[in-house]
């Protein structure tokens, strides 16, 4: 039992840090941003997904526009896509507690 939850804890340490490291890498050629004293424009476009977003902070209003399938990249404040990590959750974690056995 605590060889599993051991080696699932491992699993689950390595998932992130890998793709942490693949998130700090990731520059998307996709995107196109304008700006320019208090405006900010950004158009993303990578055939599956589409955003456009602006922002003016004169009067701090902000439009986002989506198309397509955007469910694996995230949109910062400040226009930009991110990729989302997709980390295994071991059982235990975000399902149902893990009750340690008394012997």
């Amino acid at each position: 039992m605590r060889l599993k939850f051991t080696l699932a804890m491992l699993g689950a340490i390595a998932a992130a840090l890998s793709a942490s490291a693949a998130m700090a890498d990731w520059h998307s050629p996709y995107i196109h941003r304008e700006s320019d004293g208090s405006w900010i424009n950004v158009h993303y476009d990578d055939g599956v997904c589409s955003y456009y977003f602006s922002h003016n902070s004169y009067d701090n209003q902000t439009n986002l526009n989506k198309y397509g399938d955007c469910s694996r990249i995230m949109i910062t404040p400040d226009g930009m896509a991110q990729p989302i990590a997709m980390v295994p959750v071991p059982y235990g974690v975000g399902g149902a507690p893990v009750v340690p056995r008394r012997y």
